[in-house]
């Protein structure tokens, strides 16, 4: 079993916090050993140059001539040395040694150097690297100076080095072996909570939508867990129509169903009873209006259904003009057939030439829902306007009806509502499939009242 997938965020975790800890225990490592270095460097240096300022106690001035008081093996164990022999001499300042075991150079412009100051540098000799103190000793009666010159072995300095590195690098490869574990453990429990969550969800049944509960959700995870939340309460308000919608459609689908069950029976025994006779066209004419109201209803409960899964609209140009002219096509021997009135007003007809950007099959069937409204409750005249305003066109439907309740006006867009006085062999799904497609163009479908005028107004403000 891998202990990663491949975009676990334990394992990128881990890895990052891996990384991030080598880097600056690397960093923080080689810092420390410099500064090991640098410190045991300044310490040796300081015993450098005391060597040479015992050396210096030794020195005193004969008119104007540095004169050593003591003998080579006194110079000697002045500056001994139990891990390397150190280098010495004493010479004036034309360069004449007075004493010493070693001839050492000193570096360019060290005449400029002011008296009794230390000037360390590294010197390459014959017996090998060596790490060099030369002072100037000046004479206060004269202007006569002397250099002493101490120098002894790197190799004190290089070995040093070597323990303080073991020092310093071997706990911190130890560490790793201590951190690297303590990484795991910490990132997993770290993740505990994100863990506990995902056990908690995938346990969950295909029907449980309630939210998760926030209490031991850690503060990175609010927001993610926030946000499913509200999808979850979405998702099951969706199904919860869904649910209504299956129902209500069985419901309307059920009495016409049932109805043109019983015309077909009364045709089929009719027919057994006397197969000569012609079928009676009562039972025909309401078998037809049965049927006629299923398709309808069928093609209504799709269109609906459709609209809800509808994401890209195809638009084009359309005209005012054109849209009136296809309506009154649609409507007009309807409403004469029935001897009502379908109007257009007379501002609709000058801004007939006035175009929306648009899709003409969905904007007919919201005004062929609209109107069919209006025609089967809303009186005997419909009126069909138009107002512009500013980037949106809004058309307007008026019939001359009964006026509706405001508590009836939010039922309207309802699916499968119908007045309690209602008559008509309507379903209920016009205005709210008219609402839904007035959505999908990026449009508002309303519904008033007008105080001072008969009957309702239905309104759809699109953008032009």
């Amino acid at each position: 079993m891998k202990l990663f997938k491949a975009d676990s965020l334990k394992r990128n975790l881990i890895l990052t916090f891996i990384w991030l800890w080598v880097a600056s225990a690397l960093a923080a490592t080689l810092v420390a050993f410099w500064l090991a270095g640098r410190s045991a460097q300044l310490a040796f240096d300081r015993i450098l140059k005391d060597d040479a300022l015992a050396l210096m106690t030794q020195i005193h001035w004969d008119k104007g001539v540095p004169v050593f008081s003591g003998d080579p093996h006194t110079a000697d164990s002045l500056i001994f040395d139990s891990f390397s022999p150190s280098r010495f001499t004493v010479i004036t300042q034309e360069g004449k040694k007075i004493v010493g075991n070693a001839s050492l150079d000193l570096p360019q412009n060290a005449d400029l150097l002011k008296p009794d100051l230390p000037l360390f540098f590294d010197s390459n000799t014959a017996t090998g690297n060596l790490r060099v103190v030369a002072i100037k000793l000046q004479d206060k009666q004269s202007s006569a100076y002397a250099w002493v010159i101490v120098g002894e072995s790197q190799a004190k300095r290089d070995q040093i080095s070597t323990e303080l590195a073991a020092a310093i690098f071997l706990p911190a490869i130890g560490l790793a072996v201590l951190i690297v574990p303590l990484l795991f453990a910490g990132i997993g429990y770290g993740l505990a909570p994100a863990k506990a969550i995902n056990d908690a969800v995938s346990k969950r049944g295909i029907n449980d939508l309630s939210p998760i509960p926030l209490s031991q959700v850690p503060d990175e995870l609010t927001g993610l867990i926030s946000h499913i939340n509200d999808l979850l309460r979405r998702l099951e308000e969706a199904i919860a129509h869904e649910r209504r919608f299956i129902s209500d459609a069985a419901h309307q689908l059920r009495t016409p169903l049932a109805g043109i069950k019983l015309l077909v029976d009364d045709l089929l025994r009719t027919n057994q009873a006397n197969p000569h006779s012609p079928p009676d066209p009562e039972v025909l004419i309401e078998l037809s209006s049965a049927s006629t109201r299923v398709t309808q209803l069928v093609k209504q409960l799709l269109t609906l259904a459709r609209s809800e899964g509808v994401n890209t609209i195809e638009k084009s140009e359309i005209s005012l003009g054109f849209l009136t002219s296809e309506l009154e096509k649609n409507w007009g021997p309807i409403f004469k057939k029935t001897g009502k009135d379908l109007r257009t007003s007379t501002y609709l007809h000058s801004v007939k030439n006035f175009k929306i950007n648009s899709n003409l099959t969905l904007l007919i069937e919201i005004m062929d829902n609209i109107i069919d409204n209006a025609f089967n409750y809303g009186g005997d005249t419909v009126e069909l306007n138009a107002n512009i305003q500013h980037n949106r066109v809004i058309l307007q439907v008026l019939d001359n009806g009964s006026k509706v309740s405001k508590n009836d006006i939010e039922k309207m867009l309802t699916p499968f509502w119908r007045g309690l006085d209602s008559t008509n062999q309507g379903v209920g799904l016009g205005l709210p499939i008219a609402q839904k497609t007035c959505l999908l163009l990026g449009g508002v479908l309303s519904i008033q009242v007008q105080p001072e005028t008969k009957g309702t107004q239905v309104t759809v403000d699109l953008p032009a």
